[in-house]
């Protein structure tokens, strides 16, 4: 499927999104996972995409990607790396700066803080996502949310 889309449109313009240790339904880790996970970044790192977006699902309950992981995924995809998943921006910037990947992805922080980068900027405490909101019409939980003064 990658190879399609890369033909298609060009793997310039394309990324990709793995969770490793993601559950959904009965879809959970299994044994071997690690291994063809790191299989996998270093087929679609061949076929030269702009990214790999790793999300690691543990602030949501689902079990922690293992540092060992995410290493193999970065040395095995060799380009640029996104990680995400409840980062605050002292973790970001630690990971950034251990090598972990290039960038940070705040997605849920992001929607619930229409300052965000002000609030970062400042050290700033971050507004709490309103979960039982998301996905719902209306601009209640988009644009409602506190700003700093």
């Amino acid at each position: 499927m990658a190879h399609a889309v890369c033909d298609a449109v060009g793997n310039e313009r394309v990324g990709i999104q793995l969770s490793p240790m993601g559950v959904f339904n009965d879809i959970e880790p299994f044994e071997g996972f690690e291994e063809q996970f790191t299989e996998l970044a270093q087929g679609l790192g061949k076929l030269g995409l702009v990214y790999l977006h790793l999300v690691d699902h543990s602030s949501m309950g689902a079990p922690a990607v293992p540092m060992e992981l995410k290493q193999n995924l970065r040395q095995a995809f060799g380009e640029t790396l996104i990680l995400s998943g409840g980062y605050d921006a002292k973790r970001g910037e630690a990971d950034v700066e251990a090598g972990l990947g290039e960038l940070v992805a705040f997605g849920r922080s992001f929607l619930a803080n229409p300052d965000f980068i002000a609030r970062i900027m400042k050290g700033a405490d971050l507004n709490q996502p309103n979960f039982d909101l998301f996905y719902t019409p209306g601009p209640e939980g988009y644009i409602d949310y506190p700003q700093l003064d």
